[in-house]
């Protein structure tokens, strides 16, 4: 069965025909504004001026006629809504003159199954990075499910926006790249790690402000795509650890990186995880991918009803169907993803090392920065959590020449492995979060893995990104992680959550004001 494939959330529009076997056409054409970033109204226009010419190519450079066509499917969402306009009316006017069926899909899953499809992995962690989204995506509990996204700005928008400073035209990804390999000096940049989401703005205030101080742009350019590259590999790395998934997809512009690529293959190499890079025409977006979503999803569940096919700018890839994935089998390990665990005795009690083993994908400066700041940090809070009652490990030793330190072996469950959805667990899980941030103690990486069940008692591990605070908002981050984390991992993670949330306002004065945050913070996530 023919497909015709249109893509138009952004700044390109695209038409692709292909079929269950072969790819037989791709037109794309880019809007590039004159300067500054993308204006949605000059990119609907763009877009409206040129649907009609890529629609036409594509079916005849795949040498068929309109009428052979046997599906038609669009980019649904999400993106800017003047040009999902253009392409969504586009397509339901091919799908009403034909009589052709028509389905609206999700534009990050045509990101991964066009990458599925090119490369032949099954059940990887997608890193999806480009200029309107950054997100670390894997197929759990029947979808696609984001276990790490960005809390304000998109990579490629970090990149662009810098390269805007230096005067370069958009997009200006490749030009901070060229100007990075001549770059000599690290500079100072902020890194902003919690749990498996990042944060950018702060890097791109840090940039502007050195290239006001008279600093070399080769040097910026070369710190941010250190510092903002280690972060994702970090973080893709810990999610790797968490979900137990055997291979790596690597997906949109900024995925054609070579230093971003050449630090994941060193991070897949050291955790024997296979890399799998999407061919760079397909990695930019692009008609094939929504094809190929569209071609899966009328297989598995027919098409839309035409009343059914509005755009949607917000639409999530854990909204989107996506049956047709045959999970690979999981495989969960004691090692942590930053951590190498050793179990061992201290003066005839259960104990574990941990040491926090060197990143090679990291600046060995940076790498031993980070990794004794957060060696330090987990001690501290350890200490301070245990000082307000909170249920953590004993504290035995420290060893500060290899960044390790001796504790407590809970030889327990963890519930994110063991998949733990107990209600009265959940209840019990939320008043020891609440007594925590009662206290004034944010763990900064509250998700499931980081959480072991022994005998009936909870205990928290790992608050190695950690802090004493006061502020509504960070415990609120607290609580998103943890709540993503149940999401992504639990059948019934909904429900789990609501008696964890049910816990914690009991032991938390402030609690109803953390969970209308919590409520905020999802409303106003932009990245989708």
């Amino acid at each position: 069965m023919y497909v015709l494939g249109l893509e138009g959330t952004a700044h390109t529009v695209s038409a692709s025909i292909l079929d269950e076997r072969k790819i037989y056409s791709l037109v794309s054409k880019t809007y590039r504004p004159e300067e500054g970033g993308i204006n949605p109204r000059e990119a609907a226009d763009f877009h409206f001026a040129n649907i009609v010419d890529v629609i036409t190519q594509a079916i005849s450079e795949a040498s068929i006629k309109p009428d052979e066509i046997g599906l038609v499917s669009f980019s649904r969402g999400p993106g800017l809504p003047p040009s999902l306009k253009i392409v969504a009316t586009a397509a339901r006017a091919m799908a009403i003159k034909y009589r052709i069926p028509i389905v609206g899909v999700n534009h990050p899953l045509g990101h991964i199954e066009i990458g599925r499809r090119e490369t032949g992995c099954n059940d990887p962690v997608m890193l999806y990075v480009s200029g309107g989204n950054t997100q670390i995506i894997a197929y759990r509990n029947g979808h696609y499910r984001v276990f790490g996204e960005t809390l304000d700005i998109g990579i490629g928008n970090l990149l662009d926006k810098i390269a805007r400073l230096m005067g370069f035209p958009f997009p200006g990804g490749p030009e901070v790249e060229a100007m990075a390999l001549r770059g000599g000096k690290l500079l100072d940049m902020p890194y902003t790690v919690r749990g498996m989401d990042t944060a950018f703005s702060g890097m791109y205030t840090a940039a502007a402000g050195f290239l006001k101080k008279g600093e070399r742009p080769e040097d910026v350019c070369m710190s941010v795509q250190e510092y903002a590259f280690s972060m994702l590999v970090e973080t893709l790395e810990r999610a790797i650890f968490t979900t137990g998934k055997k291979s790596i997809l690597l997906a949109g512009g900024v995925a054609r990186n070579r230093r971003l690529r050449e630090m994941i293959q060193v991070m897949a190499g050291e955790a024997g995880i296979e890399v799998f890079e999407t061919p760079d025409r397909y990695c930019m977006d692009n008609g094939a991918m929504i094809g190929q979503a569209g071609l899966l999803t009328y297989l598995a569940r027919g098409p839309d009803d035409m009343e059914d096919t509005g755009i949607d700018q917000f639409f999530r890839i854990d909204q989107a169907y996506a049956s047709w994935v045959k999970v690979d089998e999981t495989i969960y390990t004691d090692r942590g993803a930053e951590s190498r665990i050793r179990r061992t005795e201290f003066h005839g009690f259960d104990a574990i090392e941990k040491e926090r083993v060197p990143k090679g994908y990291r600046i060995p400066a940076m790498d031993t920065m980070i990794r004794v700041a957060r060696m330090k940090r987990e001690i501290t809070m350890l200490n301070r959590m245990k000082k307000a009652g909170i249920p953590v490990p004993d504290l035995f030793s420290l060893n500060m020449d290899k960044a390790s330190f001796m504790m407590e072996d809970i030889r327990g469950t963890n519930i994110g492995f063991a998949r733990i959805s107990d209600s009265s667990i959940a209840q019990e899980l939320g008043r020891i979060v609440g007594k925590m941030h009662s206290s004034g103690l944010c763990h900064g990486d509250l998700t499931m893995n980081n959480i072991i069940l022994r005998d009936g008692r909870l205990f928290l591990i790992d608050p190695s990104m950690g802090s004493v605070t006061d502020r509504i908002q960070d415990f609120a981050y607290d609580m998103r992680l943890l709540n993503e984390s149940a999401v992504a991992s639990l059948p019934g993670g909904d429900d789990f959550m609501d008696m964890v949330k049910k816990g914690y306002m009991e032991n938390f004065e402030s609690g109803k004001k953390v969970i209308d945050e919590l409520a905020n913070i999802e409303k106003r996530r932009r990245y989708a």
